[in-house]
C-alpha cells in the first residue's frame, strides 16, 4: 500500500503529475497514454497515482482546466487591447475558431474522439459543473461589455455563450470541412454577428 504524503509531497506530486500530463496528451494523446506512464514521468509508483487521481481521464481534465484557465487569462488581457466593442467581438469568436490550433495542449481538444471519451469516462456531474465554469466566464465577459456599451442593451449574454460554443463546433470540425474553409467561414460569420451585436 502507497505510503501517506505529507501536505508539502501531495502538492509537489501533483505539479509532476500534471506536467506529465500535459506533456504525454500532447505528444501521443490521451488514448495512448497510461496511468503507468503518468506515474513513472511523475516519478511516483503506479498505486500513488490514484491517491491523486480516479483515471488518465480525471488528470486530463485537471490539466485541461489548468490550461484554459491561462488561455482565458490571456485572452482578457488580449481584448482589453481592443479599440471598439467590434474589434473585440471579432477577436473573440476568432480566437474560439482558431486559436486552439496554436496551443499546443488546447488543440488537442480539437479530436471529436476524444470529446466522446471524456463524456463517457467522466463523471456527468464533473463534466457539468466544468461547463458550468465555462459558460459562467464567458457570460461574465458578456455582461461586462454590455455595462461598457459594447454590445447593445437587448442582445442577451446566453446568446453570446450560444454563438461561441457554435465557432468552437465548427472548429472541432475542421477535418471535414478543410482548414481553409473554416476559416474563411469564420472569419465571415465574426464580422456579421459583430455587425449585429455591436449596433447602436
Amino acid at each position: 500500500m502507497p505510503r501517506a504524503h505529507t501536505e508539502h509531497e501531495r502538492q509537489e506530486i501533483e505539479k509532476r503529475l500534471l506536467a506529465a500530463g500535459r506533456d504525454r496528451f500532447v505528444r501521443v494523446g490521451l488514448h495512448k497514454t497510461t496511468v503507468s506512464d503518468l506515474a513513472t514521468d511523475a516519478g511516483i509508483g503506479k498505486g500513488s497515482f490514484y491517491q491523486f487521481f480516479e483515471s488518465k481521464e480525471e488528470l486530463f481534465m485537471a490539466v485541461q482546466e489548468h490550461e484554459e484557465t491561462r488561455f482565458k487569462h490571456a485572452l482578457v488581457l488580449e481584448l482589453e487591447q481592443a479599440a471598439s466593442g467590434r474589434e473585440a467581438v471579432v477577436a473573440l469568436l476568432m480566437c474560439v475558431a482558431t486559436r486552439l490550433d496554436r496551443h499546443p495542449f488546447l488543440r488537442v481538444l480539437l479530436d471529436p474522439q476524444l470529446l466522446g471519451t471524456l463524456t463517457l469516462r467522466i463523471a456527468p456531474a464533473r463534466l457539468a459543473q466544468h461547463q458550468a465554469e465555462d459558460q459562467a466566464f464567458f457570460l461574465d465577459l458578456a455582461r461586462d461589455w454590455k455595462r461598457r456599451g459594447w454590445l447593445h442593451k437587448e442582445l442577451q449574454p446566453q446568446v453570446v455563450f450560444d454563438v461561441l460554443v457554435a465557432m468552437f463546433g465548427i472548429s472541432v470540425q475542421r477535418d471535414l470541412l478543410g482548414s481553409d474553409v473554416v476559416q474563411r467561414a469564420t472569419a465571415e460569420l465574426a464580422e456579421a454577428v459583430a455587425d449585429r451585436w455591436c449596433r447602436g
